[in-house]
Order: structure tokens, then C-alpha cells, then sequence
């Protein structure tokens, strides 16, 4: 039995040769990393957590960035139990990823058939505030905030709320929308990982809302 023969018995015959050998070059160091700009299709990618999200019965949600940029990683199957494991700021190397365009824009998926594990690897990142396809993060004024909204959502109770921030309005989500509370309107905020879908901005388990501080000469 050659090693990729090796390599599918061990995911009881569930993957096809294309997938052992991208196993194997990953094992064995031949495989290309891309960056997450770069990001297509099968994909072998170092990248840094920025901010953990929700683990769901079926998935767990993350946000990750290199050099390059920052996109939403999700885990499922065994995988989303990894997420337990990983702090943000960790460093973590994907293997056999499966890079697609998504609600949040760019996603790498890793499935029964992908690896991750943590890293020693110092990984740099940059945040820019400009709104844009994909996840982004902006900073402004909170003009308003409105009556926090109750729903339910698949049998689950889960809260809403809106605010407006420098004229756009963004719609925050359970933990989000709670952060809210404790922020008053006219307070100078900055809201991290938030992304745009049919024209409305929103802020999920993975997004985050910060009170700037201004500092004081003396």
C-alpha cells in the first residue's frame, strides 16, 4: 500500500486521492501558503485569531488576518472543538481548507477533511476602517440607540438592537447588543468585524463594540 492508499484508509475511505495528496504535501512541507487575499478554492493558510465567535451545535465562527488581510474562518464537525482550545491572538495553521464567498464575504472552511492547530509563529495584522465588502470595521459617534428588539430565532430567544453611528445605521445581536447598554449616545465608539448584507450593517458573536477613550493632557 503506497502513501496515499495510507493516507484515505485513515478517513475510512471518505476522501479521494486529490485530497490525500494535499494531506500529505501539507505533512510534508510541499504545499504553497497562501495569503487570506490570495485565498481560493483548497487552501493551506497561517493566519492569527482576531476574535472568537459562537460555537453552534454544527460549527464554530472566528475571525482570522495575516499580512494580507482578515476574513471569517469557520470550524465544523470535530474541528469546532478546537476553538475551546485557541485564544485570540493565537497563531494557527490550516491545512486543506476550503476557501469560498459567503454571507461574511471571504470564508475558510474546515471540515472533517482539514486540519488546524496552533502555531509558533508571529503573525502581523492591521485594522482599517473603511466600509467594504466582507467583514470591515468602522469608528464614529453614536447618534441613537433604540429600544432593544426580542425575536425568536429557531426555537432560541435572541435580542436585536439598532444604532446609528455617524448616519449608518447597524444592527447588534445578543452579546453586542447587551455591550450596548452600558454605552451612552454620544460616546465615541469602535466597532470591529462587523459585514453588510442586503444593504444593512450588522454585528454578530464575533463582531465587537468598544468605548474609544480620549485621553487628557495635563
Amino acid at each position: 500500500m503506497n502513501e496515499i492508499e495510507t493516507e484515505i484508509e485513515k478517513f475510512d475511505w471518505l476522501i479521494d486521492e486529490e485530497t490525500a495528496k494535499l494531506l500529505l504535501m501539507e505533512k510534508n512541507k510541499l504545499i504553497e501558503r497562501k495569503k487570506i487575499k490570495e485565498a481560493k478554492g483548497n487552501v493551506a493558510i497561517d493566519a492569527k485569531i482576531e476574535s472568537k465567535g459562537k460555537i453552534y451545535e454544527k460549527k464554530a465562527i472566528a475571525v482570522i488576518g495575516d499580512e494580507s488581510g482578515h476574513c471569517v474562518l469557520k470550524l465544523w464537525d470535530e474541528n469546532k472543538k478546537i476553538l475551546n482550545y485557541l485564544n485570540e491572538g493565537d497563531c494557527i495553521r490550516i491545512a486543506n481548507g476550503l476557501a469560498r464567498t459567503g454571507i461574511y464575504g471571504l470564508e475558510i472552511n474546515v471540515g472533517k477533511f482539514g486540519s488546524i492547530s496552533k502555531i509558533d509563529k508571529k503573525i502581523e495584522t492591521k485594522i482599517k476602517f473603511e466600509e467594504r465588502d466582507g467583514i470591515f470595521c468602522l469608528k464614529g459617534k453614536i447618534e441613537k440607540k433604540f429600544p432593544t428588539n426580542l425575536f425568536i430565532d429557531e426555537n432560541y430567544e435572541k435580542f436585536s438592537r439598532k444604532i446609528i453611528v455617524d448616519g449608518k445605521e447597524i444592527y447588534l445581536f445578543d452579546e453586542r447588543a447587551k455591550d450596548v447598554s452600558k454605552i451612552n449616545e454620544g460616546s465615541d465608539v469602535i466597532l470591529l468585524w462587523v459585514y453588510k448584507r442586503n444593504g444593512k450593517i450588522y454585528a454578530t458573536s464575533f463582531s465587537k463594540i468598544i468605548q474609544k477613550q480620549h485621553s487628557e493632557s495635563h
